[in-house]
């Protein structure tokens, strides 16, 4: 499977605060920016922030429960 907008993905960037993390892919761009995977969260970081940019290779998509 490709990972593409709506999927629902995990955070393998060790450094992230979301790191191990699900989140849903909330926009992709290809245009060869180096992050250009937008991901979504349900909770928020220290700053409040509920969203972070990713490589694509940093990314794994997950199947959703059904």
């Amino acid at each position: 499977m490709a990972i593409k907008r709506g999927s629902q993905v995990k955070i393998l960037r060790p450094e992230s605060y979301w790191y191990k993390k699900n989140g849903k892919v909330a926009s992709i761009d290809d245009s060869g920016v180096k992050y250009g995977v937008t991901v979504r969260f349900d909770s928020v970081n220290y700053n409040g922030v509920n969203s972070s940019n990713y490589n694509i290779s940093e990314l794994v998509e997950v199947k959703k429960k059904s």
